[in-house]
C-alpha cells in the first residue's frame, strides 16, 4: 500500500491562532480566497499525495499543468479522504497548524503513521501559539543582536518593541516617524499600519484599540528605507535538523501587504554592479547567522516542516544594511512555494509569481486573455516564457495565482 501525504491550504491560520477556537471560521472573503487557491500546494507533492479542496479542478486545467511538467497529486474532498484506510497516510501538511486545523483534520490524523503521531505538530498546545507571535520573532532578533552581529545588521536602537497603549505609541512617534505598527498575529502584511504623521488620528486609534482588545499588545518599530524584501527559507526535519533551502525576494505594496515573489531576480535591479558582491555576501552571511540562531531556539523543538524568516535590506546613509528578522513564519509561505515551482522553469528565465484579486469572473477574463496573447513557451523540457495560471479560473472565482516568465537579460 502506498503511503501518501495530505496537503491543506489554510493561509488564514494566524487568524485562527489569534482567535483560539477550534470552531473558528475566517471572514467570508478569506474563505473564498482559501477555496479559490486551494490547489496551490500541488507544487510540493508527488503523484501519490493528496490535496484537500472543495472544488475539484477540471480535466482540461489539470492537463494544462501536466503539460507544463508538474507531477500532479490527487485532488480530493475531505469526505473522500476520511474514507481512506488506517495507516494509509504518512503525514498531514496544512499551510499552517492551528487548533481549528487540528479539529477539521481530526479524522485524518487517526489514519496517519506512527512517526507523525509522535511528532510535535500532531497536537496543539499553548507553546505552538507562541511560535506564530511577532513577540517571539522579536525575541529571536534580540538574541542575534546581543551576540556580536555583523556591523551591517540593524542596531539595537532601531529594533521594535512591544506597546500596549496609544500613549506609548505617541511617545515613540516623538522619536521615530514614520512608525510601523504590527498586530502580534497576522499574515502576508495584513495587520500592519504605517503611521506617517507625528500624531495618531482617529482611524489609527480605532485600529490600535481593536488589536489591543483582541491581542493585548502591538509591535512598534521605526520605518526603514527599504531596498529589498527578502525571505530566508528553512525546513525543520522530523529529527529536528535545520536545512537552509535558499532565499526568495518578494514585493509588497505601500502598506506592506504581499504582492508576489520574484523568480530568479536580477540583483542589478536593487544595487549598482559594484555593490552586488556585497549584497550577495550579506544574503549568504545572514542565512548562516539565522540557521545558527535557530538551532538553539524553540522552533526545532516544536515545529516541523517549512519555516520562513522575512528580512529587509535597507539604506542607511548610503550604506546597505540588513534587518535580519522582521518576522518568522512557522508555516508554508509563498516564497517556498515559488522555489518549488521554479524547479520547472528554465535556468535562463526569470519572472514573477503573483496573486490576483478582483470581482467574480475577473481572473477568468484575465487568464483567458493572457493565455491567448502570452502563451507558455517551453525549451529543453522547461517553462521558458509566457503566462501560466496555477489555479483554475471560473466565473465565480475572485482570487487567482499565476506565473509570468520572460528571458533573462
Amino acid at each position: 500500500m502506498v503511503i501518501a501525504n495530505i496537503y491543506y491550504f489554510n493561509p488564514t491560520c494566524e487568524l485562527a491562532v489569534a482567535n483560539g477556537s477550534f470552531s473558528y471560521q475566517p471572514p467570508l472573503l478569506l474563505q473564498e480566497m482559501e477555496r479559490d487557491l486551494a490547489i496551490l500546494p500541488f507544487a510540493f507533492c508527488t503523484k501519490d499525495d493528496f490535496v484537500l479542496t472543495e472544488n475539484l479542478p477540471s480535466a482540461s486545467f489539470l492537463k494544462l499543468l501536466t503539460d507544463a511538467g508538474f507531477n500532479l497529486p490527487k485532488f480530493c474532498l475531505l469526505t473522500d479522504l476520511e474514507s481512506l484506510p488506517k495507516d494509509s497516510i504518512n503525514a498531514i501538511f496544512p499551510w499552517g497548524w492551528s487548533s481549528a486545523a487540528h479539529f477539521k483534520l481530526k479524522h485524518l490524523k487517526e489514519k496517519c503513521s506512527g512517526s507523525f503521531k509522535i511528532s510535535p505538530t500532531f497536537n496543539w498546545s499553548s507553546e505552538c501559539k507562541l511560535l506564530f507571535e511577532r513577540s517571539t520573532s522579536l525575541n529571536f532578533l534580540n538574541g542575534i543582536l546581543n551576540n556580536n552581529p555583523p556591523d551591517w545588521f540593524i542596531g539595537k536602537e532601531m529594533n521594535g518593541q512591544e506597546v500596549a497603549s496609544c500613549d506609548e505609541i505617541d511617545l515613540l512617534l516623538e522619536k521615530y516617524s514614520p512608525l510601523v505598527l504590527k498586530a502580534p498575529l497576522s499574515s502576508s502584511g495584513r495587520g500592519i499600519q504605517i503611521i506617517r504623521k507625528t500624531k495618531l488620528n482617529t482611524s489609527n486609534k480605532q485600529w490600535i484599540s481593536g488589536v489591543l482588545k483582541q491581542q493585548n499588545y502591538l509591535i512598534a518599530e521605526p520605518y526603514l528605507e527599504k531596498l529589498m524584501d527578502i525571505s530566508f527559507q528553512f525546513e525543520i526535519s522530523k529529527d529536528s535538523e535545520i536545512k537552509y533551502l535558499g532565499h526568495s525576494i518578494f514585493e509588497t505594496n505601500s502598506n506592506g501587504q504581499y504582492i508576489g515573489t520574484l523568480i530568479r531576480p536580477n540583483l542589478k535591479k536593487y544595487a549598482n554592479e559594484e555593490n552586488i558582491p556585497k549584497l550577495e555576501f550579506m544574503i549568504e552571511e545572514t542565512a548562516n547567522v539565522l540557521k545558527s540562531a535557530m538551532k538553539t531556539s524553540a522552533y526545532p523543538k516544536i515545529h516541523r516542516g517549512f519555516i520562513g524568516v522575512d528580512a529587509l535590506i535597507f539604506r542607511s546613509q548610503d550604506s546597505l544594511m540588513m534587518q535580519p528578522c522582521i518576522e518568522i513564519n512557522s508555516r508554508m509561505n509563498m516564497g517556498i512555494l515559488t522555489m518549488f515551482i521554479e524547479k520547472r522553469i528554465h535556468p535562463k528565465s526569470e519572472g514573477k509569481f503573483e496573486l490576483f484579486y478582483g470581482s467574480e469572473g475577473d481572473f477568468e477574463a484575465f487568464a483567458s486573455k493572457q493565455l491567448k496573447t502570452n502563451q507558455p513557451i517551453f525549451k529543453e523540457g522547461f517553462l521558458y516564457s509566457g503566462f501560466l495560471p496555477l489555479v483554475e479560473s471560473t466565473k465565480k472565482s475572485k482570487f487567482g495565482a499565476y506565473i509570468s516568465l520572460w528571458v533573462a537579460r
